[in-house]
């Protein structure tokens, strides 16, 4: 086995002298929520997508929460759910009282219209679309059966700022759109998340119920509630590194992009019989995450972590086969294409700071693991 030199990891965070800068600068001064960096975060992060309004929050998952309260979602709604999700999807939707309809997806791993329209009754509501690994969703066709049947789209971009659809920021392209900042595409070094949306009353619902449902607008600011509301805010100190770290975001999409377009050539010229990423040419990914199909992927995964090589698993268990959820899928044979996700899917290391050299050794390392 090859000696380990250093462990090369999945996800990195880089904290450089214009964060700690930032930081000090904002704990020097008050507000520490609620103030002019949250509100900066918000107008910068709304324009980067090409829409009108952003309302951060204190996690992705509290932004899609929002979102769904603010447009009335509840008891009696179904909202169609891919099922190779983040648990928080269906969480906020049974929070809300309504009913996660878990779907399977297309080899992508996404959403398409035609599992969209086989999961429609009466009852749906809502559509939450996922881009999973920072790959957009091809939104035109469900966007179009939303419209024939007015149901509401939260796309989940928590993988996929600074991606684009048709040219298009990920974000943009459904009623609202909600990212995470927690160690994402961007990282604000905490827990913080954004829902970006054109639409202003939508908006405006959504920053009242992160408030406890207080009317800021019209200086109702203190102790009297006009609707019920949670306290969902994020701090200033966070928004303060999500706003130096989103001047950032492009060169660092380029980057894993960069890494990407590597490891499928040396990957295709090792001949290691791994299924690599694809994309549509209406897609420009956020790379997030490059996720590979391996063959006796457990064992590689093994043969990895001996070489001091980090790789992680999203998702390792589908929704439906969640205790919480199983209720909702019973038969995971209605989940083909997830299920086998599930079992062979390995995300590797790909961050921005990746060298040359550590790529390679990823790379060499699988091709070595299946030469043997």
């Amino acid at each position: 086995m090859a000696k380990v030199e250093r462990r090369i990891t999945t996800r990195l965070t880089v904290v450089d002298d214009e964060i700690r800068d930032t930081v000090l600068q904002v704990l020097e001064r008050t507000p520490y929520y609620a103030g002019p960096e949250t509100a900066s975060f918000e107008a910068e992060v709304a324009a980067y997508c090409g829409v009108g309004h952003g309302v951060a929050a204190n996690s992705g998952t509290s932004s899609l929460l929002l979102a769904l309260l603010a447009r009335r979602i509840g008891a009696g709604d179904e909202v169609i759910v891919p099922t190779n999700t983040f648990v928080s999807v269906p969480e906020c939707v049974l929070f809300v009282g309504a009913t996660p309809i878990l779907t399977d997806v297309e080899p992508d791993g996404n959403l398409g219209r035609a599992i969209v329209e086989r999961h429609l009754t009466s009852r749906t509501r809502a559509i939450i679309p996922v881009h999973t690994f920072g790959h957009p969703v091809e939104m035109d066709p469900i966007m179009d059966v939303a419209r024939q049947r007015d149901l509401f789209v939260v796309e989940d971009a928590a993988h996929a700022l600074g991606a684009r659809y048709k040219g298009r920021r990920v974000g943009s392209l459904g009623h609202v759109g909600f990212f995470s900042f927690a160690g994402k595409s961007i990282t604000v070094c905490g827990q913080a998340g954004m829902a970006v949306t054109d639409d202003a009353d939508l908006a405006a619902g959504m920053a009242t119920r992160r408030v406890h449902g207080w009317n800021q607008e019209v200086g109702n600011v203190w102790h009297v509630a006009d609707r019920l509301g949670l306290n969902l805010r994020t701090s200033e100190l966070l928004s303060a590194i999500g706003r130096v770290n989103l001047r950032k975001l492009d060169a660092w999409t380029a980057a894993r992009a960069a890494n990407a377009e590597r490891y499928s050539a040396k990957l295709s010229a090792g001949r290691a019989p791994v299924t690599l990423p694809v994309t549509r040419p209406d897609q420009d990914p956020g790379w997030l995450h490059y996720v590979i199909r391996a063959p006796r992927r457990d064992a590689l995964r093994a043969f990895l972590r001996e070489r001091g090589i980090e790789t992680q698993l999203h998702y390792p268990v589908p929704l439906h086969r969640q205790p919480a959820f199983q209720a909702l899928a019973p038969d995971p044979s209605a989940f083909p294409v997830a299920e086998a996700m599930a079992a062979d899917m390995l995300t590797l290391p790909s961050h921005p700071w990746m060298t040359a050299a550590d790529l390679a050794a990823v790379a060499d390392a699988i091709v070595e693991f299946y030469g043997e």
